[in-house]
């Protein structure tokens, strides 16, 4: 099937909109759990068997990483927001303190395991999936965080 635009255009709208996503994004921190390294005592402990003196001791490491993401604060949803539309069936409620995140499909292995974000000095968890998006093909990700307070 034939295109409205050539390959070349296409190339360059992808490009515009990367620019956009870089000029409003900021650094967000993305926390996964911690890292666990089993340490034993001596080569010879068998945990099916158990040695009698023989520990093995469990060390956490901390494990995130920064990231670029835009973020999008809601308004207030206080009002029927949805609601108010004359005729309107569906009647959809937004969930009050949610917040949108958007970031680079680059980025999506990085974020996929998170289990907290940490941006403007709060602390925030996710609270929906990912949602895959772009002009042409898969550019960006979005989900939504909520605060942890």
């Amino acid at each position: 099937m034939a295109s409205l635009m050539t390959s070349a255009e296409k190339s360059a709208l992808n490009s515009v909109m990367n620019s956009v996503h870089d000029t409003f994004s900021r650094l967000i921190t993305v926390y996964k759990d911690a890292a666990q390294t089993v340490t034993t005592q001596s080569t010879s402990f068998n945990s099916i068997y158990g040695n009698a003196g023989a520990t093995t001791s469990i060390t956490y490491t901390p494990q995130s990483s920064q990231i670029y993401a835009a973020i999008l604060y809601a308004r207030r949803f206080d009002e029927d927001y949805f609601a108010d539309q004359q005729d309107s069936q569906l009647k959809i409620k937004m969930q009050e303190g949610r917040i949108r995140v958007k970031i680079k499909a680059s980025d999506y292995s990085t974020v996929k395991d998170g289990k907290r974000f940490e941006f403007d000095s709060q602390q925030f968890f996710r609270d929906s999936d990912f949602r895959a998006h772009g002009l042409f093909d898969v550019q960006f990700y979005t989900f939504y965080v909520k605060s942890s307070q």
